[in-house]
């Protein structure tokens, strides 16, 4: 059964060829960091002494092109490493409350036509074109877009519980993070059989919620109606993987603001499934899918 180019071109959601950081004795909790919208000063300033922490590639300074001398850097010393065949990549994470989800490559010319990926959130215009910018310079799949599958039936949620408690899989073990706490595990799934078995879980029947990320994945259909893009790097759960998955959202540094309960999940997607967008801010994800867990470059098609 094909797992490269030809099954990317016709599924949804497909496997992809990563990288990932493999610098001894770093830390691999020293390399994550948040997306940049999640970033505060003091946050920021303190992974900027990590060498090898993905906030040089998802916030580069002073410019977007240093972020891709960065990454042009990185190679050159060695310090990545691409792993040998495609995958899903199955990614445990835990802080009490655990959650399994997989990450994928979004076919954006089958999002569009399909409209089963739903936004609920409204965005900005300068917050759209800061991320098309930066595809452009980095040509790299860095921060992924959370998507939350409706998943009725639970078939995804099923599959991946049962990966992630199968034996002979070689999980890393990332340790917790220096900035939320969470520790993660994740499994490359590249086993034709367990491919197929999450690709078949991945069927759009129900359609897919954005969670976060939505400057990310407008950026990403607006350069794939130009020609652009054609995928896009995403992190998929389940609406059925457990408590915890959505909260009450913290107070944002910096504005007056007295955040509310969210609505239920299940009314959010419904709402979103029907083209409403709530204001930014509305709901707040846990745990966050951090930049650094993998790359993938734009335009590798393996």
């Amino acid at each position: 059964m094909p797992t490269g180019p030809e099954a990317r071109s016709s599924a949804l959601l497909s496997p992809f060829a990563g990288l990932r950081v493999r610098v001894p004795p770093v830390d691999r909790g020293e390399t994550l960091c948040l997306p940049y919208d999640c970033l505060t000063p003091e946050l920021e300033e303190k992974l900027r002494r990590y060498p090898f922490n993905a906030i040089h590639l998802e916030e580069p300074k002073p410019r977007v092109i240093s972020g891709h001398k960065t990454w042009a850097s990185w190679k050159e010393q060695g310090a990545l490493e691409r792993d040998p065949e495609s995958y899903y990549l199955v990614v445990e994470q835990s802080d009490g409350l655990r959650r399994v989800g997989v990450m994928a490559l979004a076919n954006l010319a089958l999002a569009l036509k399909t409209k089963v990926i739903w936004p609920h959130e409204k965005c900005y215009r300068r917050f759209i074109d800061r991320r098309k910018v930066h595809f452009k310079k980095m040509h790299l799949h860095l921060s992924p877009i959370f998507l939350v599958a409706q998943d009725r039936q639970a078939r995804l949620a099923q599959t991946l519980e049962s990966l992630a408690a199968a034996k002979d899989l070689k999980p890393s073990v990332l340790p917790a993070s220096v900035f939320d706490g969470v520790s993660r595990t994740l499994y490359p799934i590249s086993d034709p059989g367990m491919v197929e078995e999450i690709r078949q879980a991945l069927t759009p029947q129900d359609g897919f919620l954005v969670a976060d990320g939505h400057h990310r994945f407008r950026a990403a259909l607006e350069l794939a109606r130009d020609g652009g893009l054609t995928h896009s790097l995403c992190y998929v759960t389940s609406a059925e993987s457990g408590a915890g998955l959505l909260k009450k959202h913290p107070p944002v540094p910096g504005r007056n603001n007295n955040p509310v309960e969210p609505p239920p999940l299940r009314e959010i997607i419904a709402a979103a499934q029907n083209g409403k967008l709530f204001p930014r801010k509305t709901t707040y994800f846990w745990p966050k899918v951090p930049c650094g867990l993998v790359y993938a470059e734009i335009g590798d098609n393996r």
